[in-house]
């Protein structure tokens, strides 16, 4: 499925833009684009101008956005018990909410450090 399908997901009413992603991309796949971002942005945040531009700066499409360039908090993280690693919890806790119109992730997301930089 493609963001412009008619049938493609919508965000939910309290949903940010990482979380969508998240959602959108596991679902459906990503198509090298930031076209979950734009549709997000169509439908949640019309005014917001420099969204697909912030998103860009953090990856080049909407699976990077969320594999690369945002990544879970401390506190929606799990520890392995085997290794003493945090990772990803394999069921996430679903979107910490944002306004009707924010285009910013919620407080679930945070900037991921850019390799080379301190």
């Amino acid at each position: 499925m493609l963001p412009t399908d008619p049938d493609a997901p919508e965000p939910y009413p309290d949903e940010c833009v990482a979380c969508y992603l998240r959602r959108v991309v596991g679902e459906h796949g990503c198509a090298h684009t930031l076209g979950w971002a734009e549709r997000f942005r169509d439908l949640r945040s019309p005014t917001a101008h420099s969204l697909v531009r912030r998103l860009l700066a953090l990856g080049g499409c909407d699976c990077a956005v969320v594999r690369e360039g945002l990544g879970p908090v401390r506190e929606v993280m799990v520890r392995d018990l085997h290794t003493d690693e945090l990772e990803e919890p394999e069921r996430w806790p679903g979107c910490a909410g944002v306004g009707p119109t924010s285009s910013r992730p919620c407080r679930y997301w945070e900037r991921r450090p850019r390799a080379g930089r301190a």
